[in-house]
């Protein structure tokens, strides 16, 4: 089996160069260097594999084995050093030094009183052989040194299981190189004696620890600290200590030889513990003053940091501060908001109901803020606002509460009152604050507002039905004409519901298509023939009931069911119109109103578009009717569409006109075809001077802007007569016709307006 001797080192020098290989750490050049180590050692074995076991010669002492023995001790020492210059911020402190240097006092004196100096006795031992001789157990000294300084190092070299094993790996060496030298000394040493599996023993451990080292190339330098317990932190602090008592113990019981050296390497140990103690003691002040100073910075810092905490606290409280009062209060104008309102609400009441006393709530919209916006754009809106805001606040009592519910609405609580008419001195206070004009970037404004007043508990115990009654009645003082206010009465609740009921029963009109049309004949003034029809909605309930178009109309426009009625009125009346002509009376012309809603609608023009082309009706025979304060409200826009009408051949009239506050200005600018003369004006025409007047002075103008003009209302022949006198071009009104259902219609056409009264 002696031909393994060489083979082993051969195999440990593979694994740990193949370990090398495989590890992308910087421990990879220690797996490399003790890889060469064993690969010297494989040729130094060798050689005497082959001079003892094939040249069958005694193996010269010293010679080319020797040197590969050195050369493997070398890359091992290489391997050590290597590795503690990668961790040397950890390993070359003062205190690990002199551990290291009380460990190899100890183990010189040890190897110097039993190996070395029986070497220099032997008088016959030649130079060469000494210094070889010598060569073995300095080498061996510095491996030890390596063993120590990886165990001692631990925590920052490899993992507890792979230091073991090459601390082991070196023990055995060292074991078997001093094993060999001492018995070469006293010349007991032969051939496949036990010492040369020893040999083989820690080269295969040394393989084995970089097997292990490769499975753990990827935990974290922190994990291997972690597993180095109380226990093994102690042991290294007493190794120092323990190996000098080691020395103690050997020196007591060797009682034979030279006393020298085990005297001097206990002298130089305890002389290094000794100056290693005065290095700890220097190094505690230096740690007590660091800590005494690092204190102090602490203390320092904590005092700053408190500020900083505090200061970040008060910005926090500022910020919580700041948050509520956005959670609670109008961003425009600064004042509660509605929910918070609600809470101020809440708490007047149960502070009311308890002192028996009166609280109003008031609902305040200001009067056409619209216009303001429209005209002068919204940033001076909101101008207004802040102003009209601080107006009211300035002229309330302290007790009082102002609320912005959004838009130009504003909310009031009125506290601590007797009666309804106790309330009345400071409704007319407000009032009397806006009589002077706002400047709101120089520009004056006269502002009023509309004012609905409920009162607890007359009209209500809870904030929503305070609230809710405000609010009509707010609505009422809009309704008598504006700048007024309007306390909450029954009337007005009934009003409200009624208002509701009505618009269920319209939205179900619409759905079900419950509304007729009725036709109203146009009469050329000269001929007295039938040139045109006026289309007018009626709506008659499935239980038989009539309402009026002045009810249902306005409420139609208010809530937008105006569009889908307009939609199908245009229809419906285009459907009728186009089979009058197809029965032979195409010279017809259908006028049909359209509501300020349905002019400004943005889908006005693809909806008549869309309805011309499916009943075939000709867009020169429509003639579509608005009022003259829709056009006035924003003029360009209207021009704008009236030319898109214009331009797709439909014709446009200006409906009651007189009745508005039309320029002349903005009258020759708008593209129109007619102008109708409101019926007030034809009523007391005959009469009243001024009345004639007026209706010669819409002719001219109508004339003169090359517009014809239609009278409405004529029910007399002596306004007739009046009329064609003037010029008026076109009648309508009950003197020939009330307006006709469409069967009535056909019957009229048929047989002339004298059949009128047989209808």
């Amino acid at each position: 089996m002696s031909w393994l001797i060489p083979l082993v080192p051969v195999i440990a020098g593979t694994v740990l160069f193949m370990v090398f290989l495989k590890s992308f750490s910087k421990d990879r050049y220690f797996w490399l260097l003790t890889s060469l180590g064993c690969y010297s050692f494989s040729v130094a074995e060798g050689i005497w594999f082959y001079s003892r076991n094939i040249a069958h010669v005694e193996v010269s002492y010293p010679g080319w084995a020797d040197l590969f023995f050195f050369l493997q001790i070398f890359f091992y020492i290489a391997a050590f050093a290597y590795q503690l210059g990668q961790k040397k911020e950890n390993s070359y402190q003062i205190k690990f030094l002199f551990d290291m240097a009380i460990i190899i006092a100890v183990s010189t004196a040890l190897s110097w009183h039993f190996l070395i100096q029986p070497l220099i006795e032997e008088v016959s031992v030649s130079p060469i052989l000494f210094a070889v001789s010598i060569s073995y157990p300095i080498g061996d000294l510095l491996l030890l040194f390596g063993a120590v300084s990886f165990y001692i190092g631990s925590a920052y070299f490899f993992p507890r299981r792979v230091l073991c094993l090459i601390a082991a790996s070196l023990i055995v060496q060292v074991l078997a190189d001093t094993a060999y030298l001492f018995s070469t000394a006293n010349g007991g040493y032969s051939s496949g004696s036990i010492y040369d599996p020893l040999w083989s023993l820690g080269l295969l451990l040394m393989a084995l620890a970089g097997l292990y080292a490769l499975e753990h190339t990827e935990a974290p330098p922190q994990k291997v600290a972690e597993r180095i317990d109380e226990g093994q932190i102690s042991l290294r602090l007493l190794l120092p200590y323990f190996s000098l008592v080691l020395l103690f113990v050997v020196m007591i019981f060797e009682q034979k030889g030279d006393m020298n050296g085990l005297i001097a390497g206990a002298g130089v140990s305890v002389i290094l513990i000794i100056t290693r103690q005065v290095f700890t003691l220097r190094d505690n002040r230096k740690l007590l003053a660091s800590y005494h100073q690092l204190t102090s910075v602490l203390e320092h810092k904590v005092e700053q940091r408190t500020e900083e905490v505090t200061s970040k606290n008060d910005l926090l409280e500022k910020a919580v501060d700041q948050m509520k009062h956005m959670a609670y209060h109008d961003a425009l104008s600064g004042l509660p908001n509605r929910r918070l309102y609600l809470e101020k609400l809440e708490s007047a009441l149960t502070a009311a109901s308890q002192t028996s006393q009166k609280l109003a709530v008031v609902f305040i919209d200001l009067d056409r803020f619209k216009n303001v916006n429209d005209t002068f754009g919204h940033e001076f809106g909101d101008l207004l606002l802040q102003e009209f805001a601080q107006k009211l606040q300035e002229n309330l009592r302290s007790n009082d509460t102002i609320s912005r519910q959004g838009g130009d609405e504003f909310t009031l609580i009125l506290n601590n009152f007797h009666s309804q008419q106790d309330m009345v001195p400071l409704i007319r206070r407000l009032q009397s604050a806006l009589e002077k004009p706002l400047t709101i970037q120089g520009q004056e404004l006269h502002v009023s507002m509309s004012i609905g007043i409920a009162v607890y508990p007359e009209d209500g115990e809870t904030p929503d039905e305070l609230l809710k009654h405000a609010d009509s009645a707010m609505y009422n003082a809009k309704e008598k004409g504006k700048n007024n206010f309007q306390f909450f009465s029954d009337d007005m609740a009934f009003i409200a519901s009624r208002k509701i009921a009505l618009e269920n029963e319209l939205r179900r009109a619409i759905a079900k298509e419950e509304f007729i049309l009725h036709y109203q004949p146009q009469i050329q003034a000269a001929t007295g023939d039938i040139i045109g029809m006026e289309a007018l909605i009626r709506w008659q309930t499935p239980a038989g009931k009539t309402i009026s178009p002045g009810e249902f109309i306005p409420l139609a426009e208010e809530t937008r069911l105006i569009l889908p009625m307009g939609e199908w009125v245009l229809s419906t009346a285009c459907k009728q119109a186009k089979l009058w002509h197809d029965s032979g009376y195409s010279q017809l012309k259908l006028a049909v109103n359209l509501s300020p809603l349905q002019f400004l609608d943005d889908e006005l023009m693809s909806m008549i578009r869309q309805t011309l082309e499916k009943t075939g009706f000709p867009a020169s025979s429509l003639e579509l009717e608005i009022t003259e304060g829709v056009a006035v409200d924003d003029a360009e826009k209207a021009i704008s569409r009236m030319q898109k009408l214009r331009r797709l051949g439909v014709r446009i009239a200006i409906d009651d006109f007189g009745t508005g506050y039309s320029s002349l200005n903005y009258l020759k600018r708008f593209p129109l075809n007619h102008l109708k003369i409101a019926q007030p004006f034809v009523q007391d025409m005959a009469s009243n001077p001024y009345d004639r007047a007026l209706v010669e002075a819409m002719i001219f103008i109508a004339h003169s802007l090359d517009m014809s003009v239609v009278a409405e209302g004529v029910e007399t022949e002596e306004q007739l007569a009046l009329l064609k006198k003037l010029g008026c071009d076109e009648i309508q009104g009950y003197y020939y016709s009330r307006p006709l259902t469409a069967d009535k219609f056909t019957h009229l056409l048929a047989n002339g307006l004298h059949s009128v009264r047989s209808i």
